[in-house]
């Protein structure tokens, strides 16, 4: 039971990816690599952006795949963090994963998880539809909650998941502009107890930016 506790401690991505020498992977180029992948996305986001009616079959392809290396490139920085000890460590650890999580896009549409099921929980899937360029009115906040709280738990497994809760805020000033709400509260996996999570996440419509805010 010792070794299963300490093994949920660990970054939750640790168990579904393969390194075959983590050692010689410093988290200093791993960072340079996220960087550079992250700035190689914008840019790539950008010129589909400029050319919304027509756009280019191969920049998006392209940029699906940059999205799914730079899912690789955070995941295996976090198994190359170190461990944790105190509770705001963890908190802080979960929270920047988590933050990591939903402002990736997955790799598959709606309606093509039905066709690959073994892959939804995979890192082929990990982040959270592509909202970009939605209103909050057209949203359906009910199945929105349902499919953050599914991401959740398929790719953050060190919050218990039958204590996790992922709850829409009601927030007219935030509404305006286009930006809804939400929180997600539950238990973490830790010694001697379990650790109090509480975060309200303000997910951004226009340019499907997401941000995580601790309210402990």
């Amino acid at each position: 039971m010792g070794a299963l506790t300490r093994s949920r401690s660990f970054p939750s991505l640790l168990d579904r990816l393969t390194n075959d020498d983590p050692v010689l992977l410093s988290l200093n180029n791993l960072k340079g690599e996220i960087e550079a992948t992250e700035s190689s996305l914008v840019k790539l986001s950008g010129a589909l952006k400029d050319n919304p009616e027509n756009p280019s079959v191969q920049i998006e392809d392209e940029r699906r795949n940059l999205q799914l290396k730079l899912n690789v490139l955070r995941a295996k920085y976090t198994t190359l963090a170190d461990s944790v000890d105190s509770k705001q460590d963890i908190r802080d650890c979960v929270k920047r994963d988590l933050e990591w999580l939903l402002n990736a896009n997955r790799f598959f549409l709606d309606d093509e998880q039905e066709q690959y099921p073994e892959a939804v929980c995979s890192v082929l899937n990990y982040g959270t539809p592509d909202l970009t360029g939605k209103t909050v009115s057209g949203l359906n906040l009910v199945q929105l909650e349902r499919q953050l709280y599914q991401t959740i738990v398929n790719f953050e497994p060190r919050i218990i998941q039958k204590t996790l809760s992922v709850s829409v805020v009601a927030d007219p000033v935030k509404t305006k502009h286009n930006i809804f709400v939400f929180e997600i509260e539950g238990e973490l996996c830790a010694k001697p107890s379990p650790v109090h999570l509480h975060l309200r996440t303000e997910f951004e419509l226009e340019n499907c930016q997401v941000a995580v805010y601790d309210m402990n």
